[in-house]
């Protein structure tokens, strides 16, 4: 079976995912703590698309030069539709990995909008969850009938979808 969601990276990633699960979202997981890009990059090989991806890579590669490049490499090798990153704390990484992700059209979640205690890791990853929203898109899997489960994304198993379109005033 293909998991519905993803997750690559350091600690942030692995407690990315330790709060995603207490929300009951269960993902791939090919994280650990002090994981550098160069070590994510050999053990993933891209083999399953999932529906959502997180990358949390960055903060343990700080004046690696190779970081974009490996980086770049990491997410060219991963097929899922919708992937956002986890920004480090450290600035210099951080403008890397906002790069790579703006190049490939992805999201960022900055962490240096969240409190941290070490300047590595967030206080709490339960925003972090609730920013990257995917409780909302497993709960949408979990209702689709049993014939269209397997299909993602949903247009392509002709069930509707809810589309809003949001205007900011200035």
């Amino acid at each position: 079976m293909i998991p519905f969601c993803l997750i690559l990276g350091d600690s942030t990633g692995v407690g990315t995912a330790g709060a995603l699960a207490r929300e009951g979202i269960r993902c791939e997981i090919h994280a650990h703590v002090g994981a550098r890009s160069s070590g994510v990059l050999e053990e993933w090989q891209g083999r399953i698309t999932p529906a959502v991806a997180l990358i949390a890579l960055g903060s343990n590669d700080v004046g690696d030069p190779r970081l974009e490049r490996r980086l770049i490499a990491l997410r060219a090798r991963t097929r899922a539709p919708r992937v956002t990153w986890l920004a480090p704390y450290n600035r210099t990484a951080a403008l890397i990995v906002t790069k790579v992700a703006l190049r490939f059209g992805d999201k960022v979640i900055p962490l240096a909008q969240l409190p941290t205690r070490d300047g590595v890791h967030p206080t709490s990853y339960r925003p972090i969850s609730g920013l990257l929203g995917w409780k909302l898109l497993s709960g949408f899997r979990k209702n689709v009938s049993p014939e269209t489960r397997g299909a993602w994304p949903p247009e392509a198993a002709n069930v509707p979808v809810r589309r809003a379109v949001v205007l900011q005033m200035q």
